[in-house]
């Protein structure tokens, strides 16, 4: 278990078998430390729309590209990691100027 802060000092967890997780169907997150630079470092931070407990911490990697974390507030955990090419809908609760 390693616990990891955003911007804003919160701290998530990641626990063993997200890290499994991530590793195994997202091989494009290969270090805990890129998962610790997007919350740390985020460009946008989006209030999920299909979950009221998750927010999208999103930092953008290339043209077109983001690396997200999901994290669950109420557990102070992260659910996952991954790379896409668009945010997602949602509240935006914060923006990097």
């Amino acid at each position: 278990m390693l616990w990891l802060s955003d911007k804003d000092d919160n701290k998530f967890l990641l626990n063993e078998e997200t890290w499994a997780h991530i590793q195994e169907f997202y091989p494009e997150i290969t270090e805990v430390e890129m998962i610790e630079s997007v919350l740390l470092n985020p460009d946008i931070i989006v209030q999920s729309n299909w979950d009221d407990e998750s927010i999208l911490y999103y930092r953008q990697i290339k043209e077109q590209r983001f690396s997200v974390v999901i994290v669950q507030t109420i557990e102070k955990r992260i659910k996952t990691t991954l790379t896409t090419d668009r945010i997602k809908k949602g509240v935006v609760l914060w923006i990097k100027k």
